[in-house]
């Protein structure tokens, strides 16, 4: 699985995000499973039809934006 974090460079709050998407994924012992990549191409983010970060999106599939998930909301995305 992939998981993209899109955020500006520089962003405290969508590095925050991968903080804690990188947190579950050990947590859950799915390192090797999951590969976590930070996005901070806006073209990228507009691609995805995202205007409002952080985002995070699992396989190509914007699952939050514009909102901090919680890491039990992280889990279900992972599961």
């Amino acid at each position: 699985m992939k998981v993209e974090i899109l955020g500006a460079s520089g962003c405290a709050t969508c590095e925050s995000v991968k903080q804690d998407v990188e947190r579950v994924v050990e947590d859950m012992g799915k390192v090797d499973e999951v590969e976590v990549v930070k996005v901070t191409d806006p073209a990228e983010f507009a691609s995805y039809g995202v205007m409002s970060t952080p985002a995070l999106v699992a396989n190509g599939e914007v699952k939050f934006k514009g909102t901090i998930p919680s890491e039990e909301e992280i889990r279900e995305v992972l599961s």
